[in-house]
């Protein structure tokens, strides 16, 4: 075989042998003719031009052949650039996990990659050559035609497809899945196109997606009920349809069995399987893989359930039967873990062999088993609380029956004998008051805890009417006009103009403002002020009580309405620590708020509304 090159070769090599020849015969001819006749000068001036012109056409055919000898070397490069580029693109086209299908005028394939085999099951020898919309669903095949020639027609070299509505794939199996896919054009020379559609599989992705929204949805769930029972049932429902064909969650409560709840599918025989496994509770010495999970509280999937593996995990026939009623082909054994414990195992299952759990799946059955475990930790929690706060109202029914009464008794008694002592015997006096004032202490603290306890559950009895608001402030100034004089602390009540009525309970508005009031003398040095006033405001009236005192520090004020809290730790005695969680409690049952200025060294101001009438 002949390369170009060597064709070129021989015929320049050729042409120059032509030449030659030519003017050699030329010469001949020219010299014969000088010969006949020797003294014709033309003759003579002819042959000298033939050899000059033949050295000429030597030198440029030698010229013609190097340059077409380089031309054709360039050639030769560029071919070879453009076989590897081809190839290149070639190789990635093969390697690439998207499908990749270049189809004709008439939509037939005339490229289809190694991915595309992948992701339809169709090899490249069975697809090339046909109709490109055999790999679509009947139902898009018309209009996915539209949408190829309107492209064609139209000015754009790419467009995306699919932006107006889904773009779905048909397998060679004939199952569907959801896609991505854009699309270019080519044109060519002779007026054709190609056209080139990168199509990509995003089945895992949709699938993904609806298991992060049925998990945002098992979350609501959850988060609908603090009962126990009604939370495990959740748990185990919420598995159905979208992960598993069945569940069952085993509950650990501490006892050597675990409590067995199981799910209620829409497939009757399988609810009735389900039901029966759930008449058998699990032991802990039984040697079923949930005992195993619960005490190693990591997460274990079975691939394969077969006979077998049921067999050496069941107690006994009548167990191991009710399994096998079940039908399960793949199992999830997750367990519920809560602040490092674990609180039981639930067990998600799916009844067709060809359908195990993928990576993903099990992602998002894990994310799940968190979600629920600490749902049903909250529950329990909640429970506890529930039983707390029970037998905290019995203990505060038998505070308020069986020691008021007692309690009463002792401070008439003390108040009898103090009333019969004589004046000068000061030290029984002393011992007899503080009797007295030890049962009114007494006696005050139980009617804070019982307050606090009606607060909290929202029992506060508050009987609404029309309240003139001196009259609050003058019987709440009347309570401490003697403890304000005894320790030189002015006590008064600012000018306030006329007020409106307000609806309220008069004897709760006074008993916060005595708290507030009692609080204030407390924390005010002899010889401080504390002033009591009121103002009227947008459907409220505003009563303040301001005191000289040291001040409350910034990084206090905000917890100075908590229960039991107290703000400076050389406080005066006395106080139980619930005056101004009660009084807060007390103005919000009426609709108001109660909030706190102050600053160290300046003093504080208390301030709350309540509606007006």
């Amino acid at each position: 075989m002949f390369t170009t090159q060597s064709k070129l070769r021989y015929v320049v090599v050729a042409g120059v042998l032509a030449l030659l020849f030519v003017g050699s015969v030329a010469i001949v001819a020219t010299h014969r003719a000088a010969a006949d006749d020797p003294g014709d000068p033309a003759l003579r001036l002819a042959q000298a031009l033939l050899v000059l012109l033949l050295i000429l056409a030597v030198v440029l055919a030698w010229f013609a052949y190097a340059s077409l000898h380089d031309d054709l070397n360039r050639r030769t490069e560029v071919e070879q650039a453009l076989r590897a580029s081809e190839a290149k693109f070639s190789g990635i086209l093969e390697i690439a996990a998207d499908a990749i299908i270049s189809v004709d005028d008439r939509q037939r394939i005339v490229h289809y990659n190694r991915g595309a085999e992948k992701i339809f099951g169709w090899s490249a020898a069975e697809a090339l050559g046909r109709e490109l919309a055999f790999l679509l669903p009947e139902r898009h095949r018309e209009g996915h035609s539209r949408h190829v020639h309107g492209f064609g027609s139209s000015r754009e070299s790419a467009r995306q497809m699919g932006e107006r509505r889904e773009i779905s794939g048909l397998r060679r199996d004939g199952t569907e899945f959801p896609a991505e896919a854009s699309i270019s054009k080519l044109s060519l020379v002779s007026g054709e196109r190609i056209y080139t559609v990168l199509l990509r599989d995003v089945s895992d992705r949709v699938h993904r997606e609806e298991a992060e929204r049925q998990l945002t949805r098992a979350v609501a769930v959850l988060g609908e009920t603090l009962e126990v029972p009604a939370t495990e049932r959740s748990i185990v429902q919420l598995p159905l349809g979208w992960l598993a064909d069945g569940a069952v969650l085993d509950v650990y409560a501490g006892g050597p069995v675990l409590r067995r709840v199981a799910a209620q599918p829409a497939d009757p025989r399988l609810a009735a399987a389900l039901a029966r496994l759930a008449e058998r509770s699990l032991d802990l010495d039984s040697p079923s893989r949930v005992v195993d999970v619960l005490r190693r509280g990591t997460m274990e999937y079975v691939a394969d359930v077969s006979d077998e593996w049921l067999e050496s995990h069941s107690v006994d026939s009548d167990e191991l039967e009710r399994l096998r009623a079940v039908g399960m082909r793949s199992l999830l054994l997750l367990p519920l873990v809560a602040r490092e414990h674990v609180l039981g195992v639930l067990k998600v299952f799916r009844t067709d062999s060809t359908r195990g759990f993928s990576d993903a799946e099990m992602v998002i059955a894990q994310e799940l088993a968190l979600r629920a475990a600490f749902a049903l930790d909250n529950a329990r929690l909640y429970e506890t609380a529930r039983q707390a706060t029970i037998a905290r109202d019995h203990a505060l029914g038998v505070v308020s029956h069986d020691l008021r009464n007692p309690i009463s008794a002792i401070g008439m008694c003390a108040r009898a004998l103090l009333s019969a002592t004589a004046a000068d015997d000061t030290e029984r006096r002393g011992l007899v008051t503080t009797i007295v004032d030890s049962t009114e202490l007494t006696q005050r603290m139980i009617r804070d805890l019982l307050d606090v306890a009606s607060i909290e559950v929202g029992r506060l009895s508050v009987e609404r009417r029309s309240v003139r608001v001196t009259n609050v402030l003058e019987r709440a100034l009347d309570l401490f006009t003697r403890e304000a004089a005894d320790r030189e602390i002015g006590l008064r009540i600012e000018p306030v103009a006329d007020l409106p009525t307000v609806v309220g309970d008069e004897e709760r508005l006074v008993q916060v403002l005595a708290n507030l009031l009692g609080n204030a003398l407390r924390f005010t040095e002899r010889g401080g002020a504390v002033s009591v006033g009121a103002q009227r405001l947008d459907g409220f009236v505003e009563i303040q009580v301001r005191d000289s005192g040291a001040g409350i520090p910034p990084s206090e004020l905000a917890r100075i309405f908590d229960r039991y809290w107290t703000v400076r730790r050389n406080a005066p005695k006395g106080g139980t620590g619930l005056g101004l969680a009660i009084a807060r409690g007390i103005v919000e049952a009426h609709g108001g708020r109660l909030w706190a200025d102050s600053a160290p060294g300046q003093g504080s101001v208390f301030r709350f509304t309540v509606p007006l009438g």
